[in-house]
């Protein structure tokens, strides 16, 4: 009677175990966080961070006006900033800060798709071989398969190479500049912990 018992719990405690990491059985409503975070991706989002950066540096792409002296264009539609702001945001109060960490990686997903779609839609070889392979490499080493699911961003622009075009990208590139910090900033905060 006692083994018939030990193996009943040795069987359900299994079971339980494993539903719990299916995700199956676990709190009500709770979401699964897209990120395998790991010291890779941070290594990988700083990557991205030097390339865009050295893609602004390069004045052939912007030919015919100062890339730095443009104004940033933000993807504000996600509102990732302000899903990855701590909640109680005073540090001098509080040595603990409180992010909804699903939700701001959710967001930062997003982003990267998005911007990997208008960069990709700008077809240049350059920004292609730097920029839109680190966002992919980023994707597919720090975000679970479900979460590359995503169809990508619709993104309609008119590419031609003109002055327009070339002010366009300027401005979208220090957005997405502006982005991949927050980025960093967070898989740090979020490897800290």
């Amino acid at each position: 009677m006692l083994s018939r018992v030990c193996n009943y719990l040795v069987v359900s405690i299994v079971c339980f175990a494993l539903l719990w990491r299916c995700n199956i059985c676990g709190p009500v409503g709770a979401r699964v966080s897209p990120l395998r975070l790991t010291g890779t991706c941070n290594e990988l989002a700083r990557s991205l961070l030097w390339n865009v950066s050295a893609v602004l540096e390069m004045d052939h792409l912007f030919s015919g006006f100062d890339c730095s002296q443009q104004n940033a264009e933000v993807h504000l539609r996600r509102q990732t900033v302000s899903a990855c702001t701590p909640k109680n945001s005073n540090c001098a109060h509080s040595a603990v800060l409180n992010i909804d960490k699903n939700e701001c990686i959710q967001r930062i997903l997003e982003d990267l798709h998005y911007y990997r779609e208008t960069f990709r839609a700008y077809a240049n070889p350059e920004i292609t071989k730097s920029v839109v392979r680190r966002i992919d490499d980023l994707l597919q080493n720090c975000f679970s398969v479900s979460a590359l699911d995503i169809s990508p961003a619709k993104v309609s622009m008119d590419h031609q190479k003109s002055f327009q075009e070339r002010l366009q990208l300027c401005k979208v590139l220090k957005g997405f500049n502006l982005r991949t910090i927050t980025i960093n900033r967070v898989f740090n905060y979020i490897l800290s912990k």
